[in-house]
């Protein structure tokens, strides 16, 4: 393979044809042939340029011509591609058959415009022409930003890139770098810079890609990714792997991404290309260190709008190597797994109802308008018979048995919050790697928490979902991280000094383990709790006031927290009954508030 030069390893189609079925075989034919595409029709207008760029690829003309013929093409396949992926994206994982056709769609859209691209550079090699000096620029940029495209859908999918493509990508800078080109600027009317993008930035937006470890992200994470790459790719340098501030490394002849440099001994780096991405990084510290107000001043491009949880990961992911703690090993058995928190707080909760699981006081039965208020200031309901009887009417009532509607609700329950059998693939004491074989729910997300247990195990562990990668052949894959060996499940209420308070939200308390150093902490949703949040939290109905310190960990679902207690616990208050002197007569509590009343 060393011995081929790089437009050797490029796969092109072979011009055959002299004429086309659909137009005219010239750019004004084609022109006026684009004009004509029914383009309220999606489906019909895909199918027509799917077919259209087969021909154009098989025609034999000079590269002059066939690149202003792929110029012509090049908006309408961007625009339909992008039509396409609404029937893609935001879907479940494992696409159904439909969907699937779509994706492929794109893809194939997409590669035969990179084909075309790639033939005139091939051409221009092997046999250059008298317009190479500004055809060959173009036509390297048009070709690696045509790989690039399903490059990004693949990773949507968390599918593999197909076969070659990193290869091909490898190649076609390597070109560039032959012909000391890597510099040269192009412009391209689907970038948002008006200085267009060196050949050198083309590169390296698929490598910074490459290197973000997408699959541990969402897709509107990665689509959010996207539109930023091609702003930061001057941010980054390119250059021999042996120097110094080189993170990750690229094998040129290798179909592979980039690789952490610290994977490869040092007698092997020679004739390898490097990526430091020390300065971008370096931006996007100092941006999240900035508070939100003062961000606007910040060197890093970016949108007020741009998600910190996506800055924080591409930080980590650029910054530094991700260290495995534990050695993985083969995997049997299966595990038990309930996803997201709803329904993990619900089976942590012996499969009861969140409400329930708060015993708060009921509301007080309504009046009609016409009926007096009673208000507890008037000394006269203070009287032994001022107070309505509701014993009375207890005698009165009509008592029904309801097992079948509480079964049938508790079936509802199970069926909302549903189990799952998993075989594990392999497994360390910080986690596992388990298979997903047929169907995926919709809220299988990278960065959701889940429960896990032992078939034969009744606690639930905590895990949250760090990545997820589509395998042909197996199905789906995910790697599962543990949080925790077990927790407790209660409700957390953000506290507001001036506003109302939050509603109950589901929350987790996580013990402390002091074999890793970990101080008691809970699980908490992302919104409203942020760092120094009063809550109040509520166990079974027994309600404590506490702090949100310092945020341990969080994900685009939840936040983990250390927090320290305000006051002791107590419980909830219970609207007393007849003949009841409330739910704490008798314990310590009650002698608490006499001394007070004395």
């Amino acid at each position: 393979m060393d011995s081929k030069g790089p437009q050797q390893l490029l796969r092109v189609p072979t011009p055959t044809q002299r004429s086309l079925t659909f137009c005219e075989a010239s750019p004004a034919g084609l022109k006026r042939w684009l004009d004509q595409l029914p383009r309220a029709k999606l489906g019909e207008v895909a199918r027509l340029l799917y077919q259209g760029m087969l021909e154009i690829n098989q025609l034999i003309q000079s590269n002059d011509q066939r690149l202003r013929m792929l110029e012509l093409l090049r908006p309408e396949v961007n625009r339909t591609c992008v039509m396409l992926e609404r029937h893609v994206l935001d879907q479940p994982i494992v696409l159904d058959e439909r969907s699937r056709k779509v994706a492929n769609l794109c893809q194939a859209l997409q590669n035969h415009m990179a084909a075309g691209y790639k033939l005139v550079v091939v051409d221009e090699l092997n046999t250059p022409s008298r317009d190479r000096a500004s055809l060959l620029p173009l036509a390297l940029q048009r070709a690696m930003k045509g790989l690039y495209g399903p490059l990004i859908r693949a990773a949507q999918l968390y599918t593999p890139a197909a076969d070659h493509l990193w290869l091909e990508l490898h190649q076609l800078f390597q070109i560039a770098l032959r012909l000391n080109l890597q510099g040269q600027r192009v412009r391209d009317d689907l970038l948002t810079r008006p200085d267009g993008q060196s050949l050198q930035e083309a590169y390296a937006v698929p490598l910074l890609f490459g290197a973000a470890r997408c699959n541990q992200m969402r897709q509107r994470q990665i689509a959010q990714l996207v539109e930023y790459l091609d702003q930061w790719a001057n941010l980054v340098q390119i250059k021999p792997a042996d120097q110094p501030g080189v993170l990750f490394v690229v094998a040129p002849q290798i179909d592979a991404p980039p690789r952490y440099r610290t994977l490869l001994k040092e007698a092997s780096l020679s004739g390898l290309l490097g990526l430091s991405t020390q300065v971008l990084v370096s931006q996007i510290s100092d941006y999240l260190a900035l508070p939100p107000e003062e961000r606007s001043r910040a060197r890093l491009p970016v949108q007020p709008d741009i998600s910190t949880d996506l800055l924080q990961h591409l930080r980590a992911a650029w910054g530094q190597e991700s260290d495995r703690a534990f050695q993985r090993t083969p995997g049997q058995g299966r595990l038990e797994i309930c996803i997201g928190m709803s329904a993990l707080h619900y089976h942590l909760s012996g499969r009861v109802a969140f409400a329930q699981t708060l015993n708060l006081p009921e509301p007080p039965k309504s009046k009609p308008d016409f009926a007096p208020a009673e208000k507890t200031s008037d000394v006269w309901s203070l009287a032994f018979d001022a107070e309505h009887n509701t014993s009375l009417d207890a005698h009165e009532e009509i008592h029904y048995d309801t097992p079948v509607d509480v079964k049938s609700e508790q079936i509802e329950l199970d069926k909302t919050y549903p189990l799952f059998s998993l075989p594990i693939v392999n497994h360390s004491p910080g986690g596992y790697c388990v298979s997903w074989p047929g169907e995926v729910p919709d809220q299988l997300q990278a960065g959701e928490v889940l429960g896990l247990r032992g078939l034969n195990e009744n606690s639930w562990g905590i895990a949250v979902i760090r990545w997820i990668r589509q395998v042909p052949g197996s199905g789906t894959q995910m790697g599962v991280e543990l949080l925790a060996p077990t927790a407790r499940p209660c409700g957390l209420q953000l506290l507001r000094k001036t506003e109302q308070h939050s509603q109950y939200l589901r929350g987790l308390l996580l013990p402390e383990i002091k074999a890793i150093d970990q101080s008691p902490s809970l699980v908490a949703p992302r919104l409203p709790f942020q760092e120094g949040s009063k809550i109040q939290i509520n166990q079974k109905g027994v309600e404590q006031q506490g702090m949100l310190t310092r945020r341990q960990n969080a994900t685009v679902s939840f936040s983990v927290f250390e927090y320290r207690l305000l006051e002791q616990a107590r419980p909830t208050p219970e609207t007393p009954r007849p003949g009841s002197q409330g739910p704490s007569s008798n314990t310590e509590d009650d002698f608490d508030s006499l001394w007070k009343s004395l």
